[in-house]
């Protein structure tokens, strides 16, 4: 059988199990990349010797525009892709049952996560202070609590719990692009559940971040908190007025998902471990219960004393 045939099949047998953004990406990477390169092959003809020859394709020249190599990170996606669609087919016995051993050269893997040094985010925090607006919280919101910006972008006030000082993370807001196999498509602005299970989780408000929330608190829960509205504020516009808002402060750029590595850090720095800031939502929660051990105050409400961004957040109230 020709891979072209296979994956029609494939895709939709997948369009029925998977979220329709995971959807989406299968099908881009599929129309974009796949089906180019191996469409006219048979099943049997894609070898490991086949696919490890790919991989060094798309470093060196597998960008869409022509101008290079891909990074180590999307090639991985389009071969952890493409090795779904040959297990697949192994499953429904089309090919016989192989493992591909793929290797991606040593060189490529030398990322280095960036993160804020306690000058440089209270120099952040100062400048949301001196310029506080729904949006530039939304900065703060991220740095005190690790969300990603699709979850920031997705968060309503109903979603805050202010009496117990919990923000619960239920959705996430990202526009997908999902094309057809005769290569046309078209966008969507879809808001759904986080990136996987453990993403929904609890996350508990720090008392710097609480006086910022409890400033911009709406009357109405159906808000949004960056608009302050019922109207999403979609993620690249926020992305936008992020890299303006680090321009226009005198900030040197760098990627909104620092303030999530940022405040990771912070919470190992204050005493959490790898593992439980990584891995669930309820060791994160034991994790921060133990090292941020709130107060009451004289409601019987916890009072958040400690922030996982630092002793010194850098905000010094409203």
């Amino acid at each position: 059988m020709l891979y072209s045939n296979w994956i029609v099949k494939w895709l939709q047998r997948k369009e029925q199990l998977v979220k329709e953004s995971t959807f989406a990406t299968y099908s881009n990477i599929v129309v974009n990349h796949l089906l180019p390169k191996f469409g006219e092959m048979k099943l049997e003809q894609i070898t490991e010797e086949v696919i490890q020859d790919y991989v060094f394709e798309l470093l060196k020249h597998g960008r869409l525009d022509g101008s290079g190599g891909m990074g180590e990170r999307a090639s991985k996606d389009i071969v952890i892709v493409l090795k779904n669609t040959l297990r697949d087919a192994m499953r429904a016995k089309l090919i016989k049952t192989t493992v591909f051993e793929i290797r991606f050269p040593s060189f490529n893997s030398q990322y280095k996560v960036k993160v804020l040094s306690p000058a440089e985010q209270k120099l952040l925090c100062d400048a949301i202070d001196s310029n506080l607006t729904t949006r530039s919280a939304g900065i703060f919101l991220s740095l005190h609590t690790g969300m990603r910006i699709g979850e920031v972008c997705a968060l309503r006030w109903m979603d805050v719990d202010m009496d117990d000082r919990m923000i619960h993370i239920n959705h996430t807001l990202q526009r997908v692009y999902k094309k057809d196999l005769s290569g046309s498509g078209k966008s969507k602005l879809l808001l759904s559940t986080p990136k996987t299970k453990t993403s929904r989780r609890c996350i508990p408000i720090s008392k710097s971040l609480f006086a910022v929330m409890k400033e911009l608190s709406p009357s109405c829960p159906d808000m949004f908190f960056l608009s302050g509205s019922e109207k999403m504020v979609e993620v690249r516009t926020f992305r936008t007025f992020f890299e303006a808002f680090l321009m226009r402060n005198g900030i040197e750029k760098f990627n909104f998902h620092v303030l999530r590595h940022t405040f990771a850090t912070r919470c190992i720095e204050a005493g959490a471990d790898c593992k439980t800031v990584s891995i669930s939502p309820k060791s994160q929660w034991i994790s921060w219960r133990n090292t941020f051990r709130p107060t009451r105050t004289e409601s019987g409400s916890p009072n958040w004393t400690s922030s996982p961004t630092g002793r010194n957040s850098g905000r010094t109230g409203r």
